[in-house]
């Protein structure tokens, strides 16, 4: 018996699925029942996992486990590097609550079970606080304590059921979408070029067999579209059959299944009707089923990764190398040196590397990325600023708090992911009927098989073909995809490129729609409003004279009289940090800016108006000459939006950053209804998630990078063109201009679009519940079947064609 096994056992893993070695046995007790194993390796895995009480796991697999062996084989030690603090620094961060964080790349998952399986074993880690997996990103993420766990041990924990893992970094996550991508591409690439080649052959042999066709020519097409469709079937369509038969043994049913049944049954037939020379050939179907359905998921994983990894890119705006001080010297070192307590220097114009406390020198902040205020702030010594400002008028000298993971930077990028993770994602409708109609389709095919094999057992093969071919759901799986990838493009040419996967289908079932103001309402710059001249002075001669003064600022203030006219010649022009600008013209001293500032040359200068502007004063050393007001102007298209919105029955909503009262104005002034202003990343995210607890379907359109987690959170998004990098790749939509009239479009094409896929899903269903039957009881023979679905699924992409006309 011994000599008997000692040959490949076909009996498979119960672990990782491989064959049995029959020379040595190894077997795990799970519940209760002996399970065999094929090596030590996948022994020792399903040991730990059966001994800590996690045997589950494998009845919520929906796919085996990769062979563990090589992994289990590294010793503990090969990860002893990653206790070294200077390495550490890859992934690890310090918490407020001084735990630890951890960001680790995981490679080797397949399935959710894998995401409870890792959880699980993670959390039972002595010193782990919380453990949290990303299956889309492939990441874990740990909160512990280094006193108790060290990282070794966390990395050799993770290594030991069998996964890869290294730290998480933005490189290695790119390498391995793009590997992916690369593989699908070239699956596609091959099945495209197959199905044109077969397709041509396909042709003759039809013609052939209407009009006649000498048998050698015949035989001749056969063998050559055999040779074709055999490498099509081989490489592009092996991940329908690895998918079908890792769930099979599962007990899984998945929509693979029928699909790989089909393509193997009539790959099968056709290659015995060549052989034989008798019977009909369906390679040029085999090969078009193969590249259709490989094109509907090829752009559906796209839709899926697009911008995976985006959010990790935000660092990309901070300098490479930063001035610091080491030993009363300053010197060049990289930013990803700094450490806490540094002392760094900041010139005029840079970013701020690090958040900080300013020791020396005074300036101004521009924080509209996190604030949404397009008025910076004045800065002194004692005052914090923030990684990713900008530092806009004088050199600075600050102390960093800590390294980059330590900034509110980093702390709005684990909210932005947050905000992600946490989206509500709603299942295509295929999905949901998917393991229903498998079951279905395959219990008709088993029982058309038996009833002919005994009534006509020569039919039964061709019979129950038919009946798989007939009911292969191509026109189902093609449903979704092909009308949301013509409804994208139908918005590309008007001016707005979609994003994410569920954003139309979202975005059609919206009853909340929200606006952030700077940016997206408004211009988001500042322009002059109005001049409110003091005692009878000329208004054009007063905006003339402040022009004059505001060439020699560099505060953002000064864009706003760039194209004033009238400027004159300026003599001893002194810029005052925070305060204002002076100089002489024509023999007389003029001041523009603050109130305080304007008043130490002239005392009289009155109170601003109460209107809710940003004013800035001129005087002169003989009288109050003006008050001027700065505003951000509304776009143009903002109003009929709002219009639009609210004839819509949709609640619409303005959330601000913008601490002034010019949100509350702006909504009054546009119509809308609910306003809250000097909201923080946080709040709007809370805000929106509140609201989506409560049943809403929310739309939210914003620009800035403190919009980035609300607009990952939202059920649908919309990034205006100007917007931020990372908020453009948190976004299911961005526009390609400021034009806001693009919305009521993008709803309008986004319900079309939901009404096409239903329509695909009634034609689909109603075509296999009338063909089926059929197809069972003999009267559409296999060629006749693959025409069938061939034009069921025309008939979907046709309908979806629909979508692709212009925008309305």
């Amino acid at each position: 018996m011994a000599d008997a096994q000692a040959t490949t056992d076909p009996t498979p893993c119960f672990h990782c699925g491989e064959p049995l070695n029959g020379e040595d046995r190894f077997a795990v007790e799970i519940n209760g029942v002996s399970k065999p194993m094929c090596c030590p390796g996948c022994q020792a895995v399903a040991s730990l996992i059966a001994g800590s009480g996690m045997a589950g796991f494998y009845d919520q697999r929906s796919a085996y486990n990769e062979r563990p062996e090589q992994l289990i084989a590294a010793p503990a030690e090969s990860f002893a590097p990653y206790d070294d603090p200077q390495l550490a620094q890859l992934f690890l961060r310090r918490e407020a609550d001084q735990q630890w964080h951890a960001s680790l790349l995981i490679g080797g998952m397949t399935c959710a079970a894998c995401t409870w399986l890792i959880e699980h074993t993670v959390q039972r880690l002595p010193g782990v606080a919380s453990a949290n997996v990303n299956l889309q990103q492939g990441r874990l993420d740990v909160r512990f304590d280094r006193d108790q766990l060290p990282c070794s041990a966390l990395f050799t924990a993770v290594a030991a059921l069998g996964y890869r893992v290294q730290p998480f970094e933005a490189n290695a996550r790119r390498e391995q979408l793009a590997l992916d991508y690369r593989q699908d591409l070239r699956r596609l690439a091959v099945a495209g070029i197959g199905m044109m080649q077969v397709g041509m052959f396909g042709v003759a042999l039809h013609a052939g067999d209407i009009q006649g066709i000498a048998s050698e020519y015949q035989g001749l097409l056969r063998w050559v579209s055999l040779i074709v469709a055999s490498f099509v079937v081989i490489f592009s369509a092996r991940p329908f059959f690895q998918s079908a038969w890792q769930h099979l043994k599962q007990g899984a049913l998945v929509m693979d299944l029928p699909v790989a049944l089909a393509i193997g049954l009539a790959w099968v037939a056709s290659g015995w009707a060549t052989l034989s020379g008798t019977g009909q050939v369906y390679f040029d179907s085999i090969v078009m089923f193969t590249f259709l359905l490989l094109l509907a998921r090829f752009i559906e994983l796209r839709s899926r990764r697009r911008d995976n990894g985006n959010w990790l890119d935000a660092q990309s705006q901070l300098p490479v190398t930063v001035t610091l001080q080491k030993e009363n010297q300053w010197v060049q070192v990289p930013r990803l040196q700094i450490q806490a307590d540094d002392r760094l220097l900041v010139t005029a114009g840079s970013v701020f590397p690090a958040d900080g406390k300013i020791l020396v020198g005074a300036s101004a902040a521009r924080e509209d990325a996190f604030s949404g205020e397009h008025l910076p702030r004045d800065i002194a010594p004692g005052d914090s600023v923030f990684a990713g400002t900008v530092n806009i008028e004088s050199a600075v000298e600050i102390s960093s708090y800590g390294t980059y993971a330590d900034t509110r930077l980093a702390a709005l990028q684990r909210s932005t992911e947050s905000g992600r993770q946490g989206k509500p994602r709603l299942a295509g409708l295929a999905d949901r009927l998917a393991s229903r109609f498998v079951a279905i389709v395959l219990l008709v095919t088993a029982a058309t098989a038996v009833f002919w094999s005994q009534v006509d057992p020569e039919r039964a093969l061709w019979i129950s073909l038919s009946v798989l071919v007939v009911s292969c759901p191509c026109a189902l799986a093609l449903a979704t995809p092909a009308a949301l990838a013509n409804a994208a493009a139908a918005l590309r040419n008007a001016g707005i490129l979609v994003h994410g996967d569920n954003a139309l289908e979202a975005l059609a079932r919206t009853n909340h729609l929200i606006f952030d103001k700077t940016g997206t309402l408004t211009h988001g710059d500042l322009t002059v409003a109005k001049v409110i001249a003091i005692s009878g002075q000329d208004a054009a001669e007063a905006l003339a004279l402040a022009g004059s003064l505001q060439q020699y600022s560099n505060h953002p203030i000064a864009e706003a009289f760039s194209d004033v006219d009238g400027k004159r010649q300026v003599e001893s022009a002194d810029y005052r940090i925070g305060a204002g600008i002076s100089g002489v013209i024509n023999g007389v001293t003029y001041r523009t800016g603050s109130v305080e500032f304007c008043r130490e040359l002239c005392p009289a200068l009155p109170q601003p108006p109460t209107i809710s502007d940003y004013w800035i004063a001129l005087v002169s050393e003989v009288a109050p000459i003006a008050w001027i007001s700065l505003n951000d102007p509304v776009r143009e298209s903002a109003a009929a939006v709002i219009q639009w919105g609210n004839a819509q029955g949709l609640t619409i909503e303005l959330l601000t950053g913008d601490s002034s009262g010019q949100g509350p104005l702006l909504a009054e002034q546009l119509g809308i209804s609910e306003v809250r202003a000097g909201q923080t990343p946080e709040d709007k995210l809370a805000h929106v998630s509140q609201l989506q607890t409560a049943g809403a379907v929310v739309t939210m359109v914003g620009d800035g990078l403190n919009d980035a987690p609300v607009l990952g959170r939202a059920d649908t998004s919309i990034a205006m063109a100007n917007a931020a990098d990372l908020t453009r790749a948190q976004a299911d939509l961005v526009m390609v201009d400021a034009d806001l009239q693009i919305i009521p479009i993008a709803f309008r094409k986004a319900r079309q679009c939901r009404r096409v896929i239903l329509q695909n899903f009634a034609w689909a269903l109603s075509y296999n519940a009338c063909a089926i039957p059929l197809a069972a009881s003999g009267y559409i023979a296999p060629w006749a079947a693959a025409v069938g679905m061939s034009l069921s699924s025309l008939l979907v992409v046709g309908n979806s064609l629909r979508l692709n006309r212009p925008v309305r």
